[in-house]
């Protein structure tokens, strides 16, 4: 992370709290603002935060414009997925099938103030796992196919794995469409924690709204900050992007649905993601919450201890390090005992058969042996550059 990279991180935050950024001249001048507001995927909350300051200076050459166009253009790639995403809906209601819209669509509508601020490349559905193989009949009539797997096959999946499919129809506006069956969908096992998860739990504290004109499932606030922790914190994912902090930061903010913070521990608790819960408000404190998350909310979620892995991702997360890959230690933290680490470490360069073959769709052909050396390549490749970026990287949030 480097010095402008970092005041870019602060005066965005610093604009969506409405407090003096003071570094904003340096960072409408600095040629790294377009290129790392893409990479974390904030330009659009960026530019609306920019026109809510009331900022009236003049801005160095066309970055105004840039920035405006890349908002005009999510607004328009956003209105061409809802009108896909109706699409898909309706075939589900037609099927009486119920689902729940995560992330994406969900968030842009009934989180985020505006609808161009959250990006939109996917679609992402929650249903009942009973109800994997009449939603792909439903899809299939309407052109779409399941291309990293087959639904019956995808069932067949080891519980803390993967616990969806990718669709896909040619000539559509997603990139794919996700249709999930439990919140959890992960190559690395969710082993520690997944089996306190009761998807009925989630589905029972669900409610009705909007998205994409049509009426569906969305997770209830609660939950919906409970599932935007563990989804940062997967680790493909290690909250590396500013995205996945704004996501929980807006969530969190929400007028629209208020939140019960009582409840929200207690389910925390429940569903065995406390840990997780209490790490990920910890990161959107540091960024931006503070004002949000006072120290009587923060200890609702405080376990009575956290573990040594769990302190190093956290130090990592505060001193500005945001690596992909790094919240392996939280899994490792969640793995209890010797034997429970090493059996998640032989899982994750090793996992099932049917896993590896999901996720490594795109080689199918390939030799399982080709497969196996492929995933134990990309993991050691994962840890050795984060060793480097840990190396050579100074630190650099001290005031937090």
């Amino acid at each position: 992370m480097t010095k402008v990279e970092g005041a870019i991180e602060r005066t965005l935050f610093s604009l969506l709290n409405q407090a003096p950024a003071l570094d904003l001249p340096e960072v409408l001048a600095a040629p790294e603002l377009l290129p790392f507001l893409d990479k974390n995927g904030v330009a659009g909350t960026f530019y609306h935060a920019l026109r809510k300051s009331g900022w009236k200076e003049p801005l160095p050459g066309g970055v105004y414009e840039a920035l405006r166009g890349r908002f005009n253009s999510q607004i328009a790639r956003n209105m061409a997925c809802a009108a896909a995403a109706r699409e898909t809906f309706r075939l589900l209601h037609r099927e009486g099938i119920p689902f729940l819209v995560l992330k994406g669509l969900a968030l842009a509508e009934n989180v985020y103030p505006h609808f161009g601020m959250r990006t939109t490349s996917d679609l992402d559905v929650l249903i009942r796992r009973e109800d994997l193989l009449r939603a792909d009949a439903a899809l299939g009539g309407a052109g779409y196919h399941a291309r990293d797997s087959t639904p019956r096959r995808a069932l067949l999946n080891p519980p803390g794995y993967l616990a969806s499919l990718e669709f896909h129809r040619p000539g559509s506006v997603f990139s794919y469409l996700h249709l999930h069956w439990h919140l959890v969908n992960t190559s690395v096992p969710a082993f520690g924690f997944i089996e306190n998860i009761d998807m009925e739990r989630i589905w029972n504290r669900s409610r009705t709204g909007l998205v994409a004109c049509a009426e569906a499932r969305l997770l209830g606030p609660e939950h919906l900050i409970i599932y935007l922790c563990e989804h940062g914190l997967r680790v493909g994912h290690s909250f590396d992007r500013l995205n996945l902090i704004c996501d929980l930061y807006y969530a969190i903010k929400n007028p629209g649905a208020p939140l019960d913070w009582d409840l929200a521990a207690a389910e925390a608790k429940e569903l065995g993601l406390r840990n997780f819960v209490y790490l990920g408000l910890r990161i959107v404190q540091a960024y931006g919450g503070k004002a949000l998350l006072d120290d009587a909310t923060m200890e609702k979620f405080a376990p009575p201890s956290l573990s040594v892995w769990e302190r190093l991702f956290l130090a990592m997360q505060l001193h500005g390090l945001r690596l992909r890959g790094s919240s392996f230690l939280v899994y490792l933290a969640a793995s209890k005992g010797a034997f429970g680490k090493g059996r998640l470490i032989l899982r994750t360069l090793f996992p099932p058969r049917p896993i590896l073959a999901q996720r490594s769709w795109r080689w199918a052909d390939a030799h399982p042996t080709t497969l196996y050396f492929r995933r134990i390549g990309e993991t050691m490749t994962v840890l050795i550059r984060l060793a480097r970026r840990l190396a050579r990287q100074p630190a650099r949030r001290s005031n937090l």
